[in-house]
């Protein structure tokens, strides 16, 4: 339903191409993708919410970068559609993500089947970087059993909403330190040498939430997970029904917005259906005039 894009770019005038892939598709209570309240009133209001969204993507973004491939995120897998999928996980847990989710994710929908379609195996890709641990986010990790997984150690150390049972039962990520600040963000790690991939903690839907900030010669391109379900609701300071905290959702989006007002940020959410669209057509969160952005620092 989403066709994958790919973008050719630079980064310090080295090749780099970004793919940007859904494996398959989501619905969610439209109070849940938009809350009208916070806190318990929003869990109750999406929860008694009869009303779905149209199907969403569940978008990955795979990096072929000077230093190797990168995957952000794994996506979903197929056996999510399975009655039993969510058993494990005890029956309030499976009440609740079979009554307010849907989900239409087939096999060649996953990960692994789309890398190879683009002519990357999965044994190519260096590193996996998760955005934080849920499962439509997580599911696809079954298809890199060796490969290095990276996350924030605080989305570690304070998960948020997360499935364990779901994990495949090798799952040993390295948590990494986000210590270091740059910009508007206090606290980054940087994936590469060059420092032109940052994993950046982006909090609010979880505590320790993260996103990644690509740097290419272009302009900059924010794979943004779940701090919001469109570039619109960042846009116009809405939060989804679920958040670990609304204070801290709401300084990320400050800080984004912020960052986005000398730099042409391309914001791309995990479920935006126009996500492949921005960045297809590079289209910024804000069209920044040559003169603001003239004399700026690297």
């Amino acid at each position: 339903m989403y066709q994958p894009v790919t973008m050719e770019l630079t980064t310090r005038g080295r090749p780099l191409r970004i793919h940007l892939i859904s494996t398959g598709v989501v619905s969610v209570k439209r109070r849940y993708r938009e809350a009208r309240g916070r806190g318990l009133r929003a869990f109750l209001d999406f929860v008694f919410d009869n009303r779905f969204t149209g199907w969403l993507p569940i978008w990955v973004m795979a990096i072929e970068h000077p230093d190797g491939v990168f995957l952000i995120d794994t996506g979903e897998v197929a056996s999510v559609m399975d009655p039993r999928y969510f058993q494990s996980s005890g029956w309030i847990v499976r009440w609740f993500d079979r009554s307010q989710f849907k989900f239409d994710v087939r096999r060649e929908d996953e990960i692994d089947a789309q890398l190879g379609a683009l002519g990357i195996p999965t044994s190519q890709v260096k590193t996996v970087v998760l955005t934080h641990l849920h499962f439509d986010h997580t599911d696809g990790l079954k298809h890199f059993p060796a490969t290095r997984v990276i996350l924030n150690d605080l989305e570690w150390k304070k998960p948020h909403g997360t499935l364990k049972h779901l994990w495949p039962p090798d799952f040993h990520p390295v948590p990494v330190p986000l210590d270091c600040p740059y910009e508007m963000f206090e606290r980054t790690y940087a994936l590469t040498g060059e420092e032109d991939l940052l994993l950046v903690h982006t909090p609010g839907h979880t505590w320790g939430h993260a996103s990644v900030l690509v740097k290419t010669d272009a302009g900059p391109v924010l794979f943004a997970g779940d701090i919001c379900y469109s570039q619109d609701q960042l846009i116009r300071e809405k939060y989804t029904g679920a958040n670990a905290s609304y204070r801290q959702a709401h300084d990320t989006y400050e800080r984004i917005k912020a960052f986005a007002r000398h730099e042409n940020l391309i914001v791309l959410p995990s479920h935006d259906p126009e996500a492949a669209e921005r960045l297809k057509s590079w289209t910024p969160l804000y069209n920044l005039p040559p003169e603001d952005l003239a004399g700026r620092e690297d």
